[in-house]
């Protein structure tokens, strides 16, 4: 595939990788800030023609632009700031769609509020956005499947977990369904739980995210196969069940050459049929919330 100029610097060890997306997309003409919060610096983008209904809930698309220092990050997560400009700067329709570029995920620890997503999400909880439903993109450079995360449900779970996670895994499982119904034959789609990402971090500020990313379908399938979260999903305890794409990351070795076509077609597809997509806001009545019909 052919790869854009601004990409090249984008990757480079020392980019500014923030200033990059920004003007990239100021050159495609998609209005883009930045804002900075906690230490990270946050690039917020509106698709061109984006259209807001305030019946209907925000969708946010986020995807990380920082990386392990001084590896390329093709994969992780440049496949995905790339797929997102492609998009913010094409004509798909937009209804109720924000792109967040969000930083700290790498570095951030493991613990939700080390995140930058926390930090980013906390401030979202003060902007009147209402309900958000909140989509992570992580590692979707390579495959010809889409793997939908079911991490949370190891959190509900547990007894000292997150406050309302009961109530945010059922937001995210019905997240998980309508984008399954949403993709259904158009292509494979899996459920499967992976490693937390910046989805730990909105999901520890009380937004649902469901995190989205691509694998061989082979690899998809051995993911599913497996039973419960696996052990290889710590750092600590590195497993032969972890899938062969994402032993590229992290290291020297994550370069473009691991794009596919396949993942980019893929993932073009599952951004413009998001951005379109409609769900009603939830409506208070009384001490009761019902969904407009």
């Amino acid at each position: 595939m052919t790869l854009p100029p601004w990409f090249e610097r984008f990757l480079s060890p020392l980019a500014d990788r923030s200033g990059e997306l920004v003007a990239a997309l100021t050159d495609a003409g998609v209005h883009a800030s930045v804002l900075d919060i906690d230490g990270g610096r946050f690039v917020l983008a509106w698709p061109r023609g984006a259209v807001r209904d305030r019946r209907y809930r925000i969708k946010i698309i986020s995807a990380h632009h920082d990386r392990v220092p001084g590896t390329p990050g093709a994969l992780d997560n440049s496949a995905a700031c790339l797929q997102l400009a492609r998009f913010l700067s094409g004509d798909s329709e937009s209804f109720n769609t924000v792109v967040v570029f969000t930083d700290r995920e790498e570095l951030g620890g493991s613990s939700p509020t080390g995140q930058g997503s926390f930090a980013l999400g906390t401030a979202l909880a003060t902007m009147g956005i209402g309900t958000p439903m909140v989509f992570p993109l992580d590692v979707t450079g390579r495959g010809d499947a889409l793997v939908l995360s079911r991490a949370i449900n190891s959190l509900a779970t547990m007894r000292d977990g997150i406050p309302g996670v009961g109530v945010l895994a059922a937001a995210i499982d019905a997240m998980a369904d309508t984008v399954t119904r949403m993709m259904a034959g158009r292509v494979p789609v899996y459920l499967a739980s992976i490693p937390f990402g910046e989805d730990i971090g909105y999901i520890g500020a009380g937004l649902p995210a469901l995190t989205v990313t691509v694998l061989p379908r082979g690899e998809a399938e051995a993911l599913v196969a497996g039973d419960g979260f696996p052990a290889w999903a710590s750092t600590a305890e590195p497993g032969s069940r972890m899938p062969a794409t994402w032993a590229h990351l992290h290291g020297s070795g994550d370069t473009p050459r691991l794009y596919t076509d396949e993942a980019f077609d893929l993932m073009e597809r599952f951004l413009s049929r998001l951005s379109a997509l409609r769900v009603p806001e939830p409506v208070a009545t009384g001490k009761k919330v019902v969904r407009e019909s």
